[in-house]
């Protein structure tokens, strides 16, 4: 499988993430370096979607779907924290599908605590809605409420592992019955 991960947002400056208990710049690059390693290990060929720097949150959002765009991605994977005083994970992708895979990623998140918040319609993501390949945007818990504490204690790999196992699941089967 060929997979684009996405580390969310720019390090700093226009287009970087939300800042409450944890920093969701930093904490996205954890997570999402975790991620691409572990698929890595797994034998899928893994290309790195992040972007560090951007003069404006838009030119940010055009080089994550550009780079993801000039690939023949099977999936591209975005991962990002959620802000705003809420609980949970969730996961976005085009019209709301319901891909068993994401399904999976935001139950795989629950298991280790967090609120399943599910599966919803990202057709207005800019992410979701212009990359080529199928696509998910990764909401891994909340920088500003009790789910950073959480998240902190557990750390950065076993939300990694979670995501990883939720997708690679599917990618085996899809391999053995020549899906894409």
């Amino acid at each position: 499988m060929k997979i684009g991960v996405n580390c969310g947002h720019t390090k700093t400056g226009p287009g970087s993430g939300a800042i409450g208990k944890i920093n969701e710049s930093i904490e996205t690059r954890n997570v999402g370096y975790k991620v691409i390693d572990k698929l890595k290990k797994l034998g899928n060929n893994v290309v790195d979607c992040t972007i560090d720097k951007a003069s404006t949150q838009s030119e940010c959002l055009s080089k994550i779907t550009a780079q993801a765009n000039r690939q023949d991605l099977d999936w591209f994977i975005s991962i990002h924290f959620n802000a705003g005083g809420g609980k949970g994970c969730e996961v976005y992708t085009y019209k709301g599908k319901q891909y068993q895979d994401a399904v999976d990623v935001c139950k795989n998140i629950s298991k280790l605590g967090f609120t399943n918040r599910g599966v919803k319609d990202g057709s207005g993501l800019y992410v979701v809605k212009k990359t080529k390949a199928k696509s998910m945007l990764i909401e891994v818990c909340f920088v500003d409420t009790e789910d950073a504490n959480k998240y902190l204690s557990l750390g950065a790999d076993k939300l990694a592992t979670a995501i990883v196992e939720a997708i690679t699941k599917h990618i085996s089967s899809a391999e053995e019955n020549n899906y894409n």
